[in-house]
C-alpha cells in the first residue's frame, strides 16, 4: 500500500475537500482524485460521498482514517528511530490566549525543548471560538482555551483542569477588606482583557445576566501587565488565580470576595478528531498532560 496515498486521504479528511487538500499538499486536484480512487480500488471501499462540492466520509471510509493514522504514526516513529535514534523533530502550530501562553510557555517550556530539541513550535494567540475555527481549517494543530467548559464533538479533549478566578484589587485598595458584591463592584474602576475573550466574555455574560455591565477603562490582553497596573492603582481586575498567584503570595495584590461571583474556568487542551498526530504532536501532548496532571494536583493540595 503507498502511504503516500494515505497522507493525501488524511488531508482531504483534514482540510474537507480535494481542492484544499490539494493546495496544501502542493498536488493538482486531478492528483488527488487519482490519488483516492487508486486507495478505493485497493482496500474495495467507497471512502467517501460526494454531494454538490462538498465530501464526508463512509462509515467505511472512518475505519479507514483511524487506520491510515496509525499507519503513518508507526511509520513516522520508525523512521525517527532509524534516523534520529530517539531524538523527534517537527512543527507543531499552536493557538492559545495569552493567559495560557504566560503559564505554560515559561519554565515548562524549556524543560519541554531540552527534551525534545529537534521539535519546533508557533504560537498563534486568539480568543476561543478564533482558535477553534483555526483547529477547522487545520491552521493550528492543537488549542489550548481558558473558558467555560467545552465540548464540541468535532474536538478531543487531551487534558483538563479546573481553575478559579477572582476579582483582585492592590492590598491597599478601600475595599480590600470589604465582604461585597457584584453591584458595588460595576462602578468601580476597571482594566479587564479584550470583550469576548475567554474569561472575559464569561464575566460579561454572568453581569448581563444580573442586567449589570462592567465598563473598563482600559483592555488589554497581557494579564502580567494587567496585574502590574492593579498593584499600583486604584483599578480592579478579573483574572484566573494561577495569573496573580505570584502576585497574592507577595502581598502586591489581593483577591476580592465578592458574595455573588462567577469564579471557575476551565483550561482545556483540545484537538481536531480528524486531526493526524504526528511524533511531535504526540511528544507536546504526552508532556502538557503531565504537566497539566501535577498543576490539578498541587491546586488540589
Amino acid at each position: 500500500m503507498n502511504t503516500n496515498s494515505l497522507k493525501t486521504f488524511i488531508a482531504v479528511c483534514e482540510h474537507a475537500g480535494f481542492s484544499a487538500a490539494a493546495k496544501e499538499l502542493g498536488y493538482t486536484q486531478s492528483t488527488v482524485s487519482s490519488q483516492i480512487k487508486q486507495l478505493e480500488a485497493e482496500l474495495q471501499v467507497r471512502l467517501f460521498d460526494r454531494y454538490y462540492h462538498r465530501v464526508s466520509l463512509t462509515e467505511e471510509g472512518i475505519l479507514v482514517l483511524q487506520q491510515a493514522r496509525n499507519i503513518l504514526n508507526a511509520q513516522e516513529k520508525m523512521l525517527a528511530s532509524l534516523k534520529f535514534g530517539e531524538r523527534i523533530e517537527g512543527e507543531i502550530r499552536l493557538a492559545m490566549s495569552s493567559s495560557i501562553c504566560n503559564r505554560y510557555f515559561k519554565e515548562d517550556f524549556l524543560q519541554f525543548r531540552r527534551k525534545y530539541p529537534g521539535i519546533r513550535a508557533e504560537i498563534k494567540e486568539g480568543g476561543t471560538e478564533q482558535m477553534f475555527d483555526m483547529l477547522r481549517r487545520n491552521e493550528a494543530d492543537i488549542v489550548f482555551t481558558l473558558d467555560r467548559h467545552i465540548y464540541d464533538s468535532d474536538f478531543i479533549i487531551c487534558a483538563e483542569q479546573e481553575e478559579q478566578a477572582h476579582f483582585i484589587a492592590a492590598t491597599d485598595h478601600p475595599l480590600a477588606k470589604r465582604r461585597l458584591t457584584l453591584q458595588e463592584l460595576c462602578g468601580n474602576e476597571f482594566v479587564l482583557t479584550e470583550r469576548k475573550m475567554s474569561y472575559r466574555a464569561i464575566l460579561d455574560e454572568a453581569l448581563a445576566s444580573k442586567s449589570m455591565e462592567i465598563r473598563p477603562i482600559l483592555e488589554i490582553g497581557n494579564p502580567i501587565q494587567i496585574c502590574e497596573l492593579v498593584k499600583k492603582s486604584n483599578l480592579l481586575s478579573f483574572l484566573p488565580d494561577f495569573v496573580t498567584e505570584d502576585y497574592v503570595r507577595t502581598g502586591q495584590v489581593t483577591r476580592l470576595p465578592v458574595e455573588d461571583s462567577m469564579e471557575t474556568v476551565w483550561t482545556q487542551l483540545l484537538i481536531h478528531k480528524n486531526k493526524w498526530r504526528s511524533p511531535a504532536i504526540h511528544a507536546f501532548l504526552d508532556f502538557y498532560k503531565d504537566v497539566m496532571q501535577k498543576n490539578s494536583i498541587l491546586t488540589e493540595k
